[in-house]
């Protein structure tokens, strides 16, 4: 018995180490064992097994010790019985479960005290058809856009385009928008809430056939030879949210205080008609009742016009001949204005004419109370030195695009570009 204990204790020791080993059995209880183990009667062994070799009076005279769970500290790591992938995921489930499942709730306290902890500016630097954006945060570089004239994006435009194919196996659709290759529009893309399929499963073929005209938008520009990605699920983007015009989706950021979502949700059920939602952005964030209701107008014309140069009736088929534009995205000064620039900022530094008419009369027709947060940056009061030098932001962009990258905690970053992929090498460093 003592060898067969050990064994299993150290067995436990190993493959399950939040079991507690086994008690060492009493001297008299070995020698009652060792004594029944002899006799050839089973219920003579249990017989001495209850006795357990001491005066019966005695022992019911006596309370019982109450057993103690011996608790092993264990130091150093031990071995996982199967998987370790499978392993981990019930150790992060057990750590969700102890934690609570419920969402982190900002307070209004906490959300205006993280926006006036950081001082914040926005940077736009025109030159040599090549315009860059720098967004900084305590002067250090967080964010940077970079757009040249010759390389407009596609992403947000809305075209009537013509399907050419249906390829059933690929769960796709070529669609020509009058780009030169070919788009492509995939199953989970289809606005199936328009298409009659009955009970059958959504399949492509059941949705388009070959010369179809159909009313897609742009959510990825096309790559070497393959061409852009579509979908037909059209979202128009404003200042303060985002028109969706099937009417089926609504939300709003979780980065907003409770407060604030339901001030905000209290005015878009008056504002927004029934027939289409939004997506609240959190530049809505304080945003008045007259903002929203000049936004949801503006979202809503730019809807009606499109379905007007679509041609699209009271089936939702579009009429009109395709393939054909019928909205443009502005340019990537206008969106990242659009979608970054607001209270947050304390300043938005324009070098160069061309971007500031353009930037300057957004803002004024747009968000009027932010234009006096714009200034023009003039070289020759500065030395003749543009803003990305003296604000020392081609300095910091060099360091980031430098194969080691050193991170604020110590560590590094070894990044790679070979030909199939890109390898990010995460070094802990001396933290």
């Amino acid at each position: 018995p003592e060898q067969f204990v050990s064994a299993v204790s150290t067995a436990l020791h190993f493959y399950a180490p939040e079991v507690a080993p086994l008690p060492a059995l009493p001297r008299d209880e070995r020698d009652d064992r060792d004594d029944a183990g002899a006799e050839a009667s089973g219920g003579s062994r249990r017989r001495n097994r209850r006795r357990g070799g001491g005066n019966t009076s005695e022992q019911n005279d006596e309370p019982a010790a109450p057993r103690r769970r011996v608790v092993e500290v264990i130091t150093e790591p031990q071995r996982i019985k199967g998987s370790t992938r499978l392993e981990a995921k019930k150790q992060r489930r057990r750590d969700g479960r102890e934690a609570g499942r419920r969402r982190a709730v900002v307070t209004e306290a906490e959300f205006l005290a993280r926006r006036e902890s950081v001082d914040r500016d926005m940077i736009v630097r025109s030159r040599g058809g090549r315009i860059q954006i720098a967004v900084l945060e305590d002067n250090v570089l967080v964010e940077h856009y970079v757009a040249r004239n010759q390389d407009a994006s596609l992403i947000g435009n809305v075209y009537l385009g013509r399907v050419q194919n249906v390829l059933p196996s690929m769960e796709a659709a070529f669609v020509d928008i009058g780009r030169g290759r070919n788009a492509v529009l995939y199953s989970g893309e289809v606005d199936w809430d328009g298409v009659e399929t009955g009970n059958q499963p959504r399949r492509i073929e059941l949705a388009l056939k070959p010369g179809d005209r159909v009313l897609v938008q742009v959510t990825k520009d096309p790559v070497g030879h393959k061409g852009a990605r579509l979908t037909s699920q059209v979202s128009l983007a404003g200042r303060f949210l985002v028109y969706v015009p099937d009417g089926t989706t609504s939300g709003i950021s979780r980065k907003l205080p409770d407060t604030e979502r339901t001030r905000l949700k209290t005015l878009l059920k008056e504002i927004v008609p029934d027939s289409a939602g939004v997506i609240v952005r959190t530049a809505a964030e304080g945003a008045s009742e007259d903002q929203l209701t000049r936004d949801v107008t503006a979202l809503t014309a730019r809807w009606d016009d499109i379905k007007t140069k679509a041609g699209i009736g009271e089936d939702g088929t579009p009429s009109a001949k395709g393939p054909q534009l019928l909205y443009a995205e502005p340019d990537l000064v206008i969106k990242v204005v659009r979608d970054l620039f607001n209270e947050d900022f304390a300043s938005l530094v324009v070098e160069g004419s061309d971007a500031w008419d353009n930037i300057s009369g957004y803002l004024r027709h747009v968000a009027p109370d932010l234009a006096e947060r714009l200034q023009e940056w003039s070289p020759a009061e500065h030395d003749g030195r543009d803003s990305f030098d003296v604000l020392r932001i081609d300095e910091q962009i060099h360091k980031a695009l430098e194969r080691k990258v050193w991170l604020p905690s110590g560590g590094s970053l070894v990044i790679d570009r070979t030909e199939a992929m890109t390898v990010v090498d995460v070094n802990t460093g001396k933290f």
